[in-house]
């Protein structure tokens, strides 16, 4: 079994960003999103306007700075590799006690179809304003005007 890691969420978090679960290198490395061709980073860096850093305590201030929280649909689940198409039998994180407890999120932002379908079966249609975003996955590649795009109004508006 792979699991997921805990949330990085703070008192005045007013954005949640859930994935689905960590792949092979962020299981590794103990790091959300730490393929370096998975642009979640990247786009966090550009969207708030700050100069990209590879250091992760760095990266999750970003987060913590914004506002926006980060963590994962997926409590722990089997799978071969990185896509989300190999993960089986899945068990859930706790999201509604996480949204019970941290009033202030307002909004939730899919990252990728995955992490939106296993929501809603597991939860049903979110209780909060929320949007499903493009993946910032490599496997999603080739699109990156638009997710930029998306997500910067996501994370903007």
């Amino acid at each position: 079994m792979e699991y997921s890691f805990a949330p990085l969420i703070e008192d005045s978090s007013k954005i949640l960003i859930l994935g689905s679960l960590p792949g092979v290198r962020s299981l590794e490395e103990q790091q959300y999103y730490a393929h370096p061709m998975n642009k979640f980073w990247g786009i966090m860096f550009s969207v708030f306007s700050e100069t990209f850093s590879c250091d992760y305590e760095r990266r999750c201030r970003l987060l913590a700075d914004n506002g926006v929280a980060l963590w994962d649909v997926i409590r722990c689940a089997e799978r071969t590799g990185s896509l989300d198409g190999n993960i089986r039998m899945g068990e859930p994180n706790d999201i509604p006690k996480l949204l019970a407890t941290h009033p202030n999120i307002g909004r939730i932002l899919f990252n990728g179809g995955c992490a939106f379908s296993t929501y809603k079966k597991y939860f049903g249609q979110p209780k909060v304003n929320f949007v499903q975003l493009l993946s910032t996955s490599p496997a999603c590649a080739g699109r990156d005007r638009e997710r930029l795009a998306m997500w910067r109004d996501a994370l903007t508006r």
